[in-house]
């Protein structure tokens, strides 16, 4: 019985590591919870801190970006004399300074209010200040336009050359600017489709608009190309903007 007893004894021993093995798997469970957690945890601190710094940056830029609108605004303001100066050389200068410190869209809004003033002085100003901004329209426009006659870009080419014979026939500043094309120091860097191009649009411009100066500076213009012996279509052109010119000449 006792060597029963004491099989039985031995027999009953292992259940203590088992035990002892479900504790720690539970504890390593325990442990990955908690270290799930704390990640969780630390990332959604991260995301939240993230956010407010982004919010705090972009609030910072925002203060700077109305300080620097109320510096602009104090200083327009400070050209008032001028605007109301009977120099109209001085008026002109103050209303294209003010163009240049405000945007289109502020200066449009400021100009258009001056126009509807009961006050005559600033209704002038109004009206000055938008026919600057038209201007300065025109001019980015024409700019662009001009910078692809003798661009690459064959599509390119032909649109800029079409809309320039369609919105600048009539105009002085286009016509001079395409003349310059064709400077002795510029010339000799232009491509046989950019000569051309500008041709193009020269022979097609109002004859009546064109000055006495820009006449003689066509006229060198044509000499120039000639010593470069054109091909037949720059020759045609050149043939059509002589006429342009002769035309011209007689409206003088």
């Amino acid at each position: 019985m006792k060597k029963e007893a004491e099989e039985k004894t031995e027999e009953q021993t292992p259940a203590k590591p088992v035990f002892s093995n479900t504790v720690t798997v539970w504890i390593g469970i325990i442990s990955s919870i908690i270290t799930i957690i704390l990640t969780v945890y630390t990332t959604s601190n991260k995301v939240r801190l993230d956010k407010l710094e982004n919010s705090l940056n972009e609030r910072s830029t925002e203060v700077e970006e109305s300080k620097e609108r109320v510096a602009r605004y104090q200083w327009v303001y400070s050209l008032y004399g001028d605007l109301n100066s009977t120099d109209v050389r001085r008026k002109n200068f103050a209303v294209g300074l003010i163009t240049l410190a405000l945007n289109d869209n502020e200066s449009k809004k400021l100009f258009s209010a001056l126009q509807t003033s009961t006050d005559t002085v600033l209704q002038s100003v109004g009206q000055s200040g938008l026919r600057a901004l038209k201007a300065s329209s025109v001019n980015t426009e024409l700019a662009s336009l001009i910078s692809k006659v003798d661009t690459s870009n064959s599509a390119a080419r032909i649109s800029a050359v079409g809309e320039l014979e369609k919105k600048y026939a009539s105009s002085p500043e286009a016509i001079t600017q395409i003349l310059n094309f064709y400077s002795t120091e510029n010339i000799s860097t232009l491509s046989q489709d950019g000569i051309i191009n500008g041709l193009y649009f020269l022979s097609r411009t109002d004859p009546t608009v064109w000055s006495q100066q820009q006449i003689q500076q066509g006229r060198d213009i044509i000499k120039r190309i000639l010593a470069l012996k054109p091909g037949q279509k720059t020759a045609k052109e050149l043939d059509r903007f002589e006429k342009v010119l002769g035309t011209a000449s007689k409206k003088q």
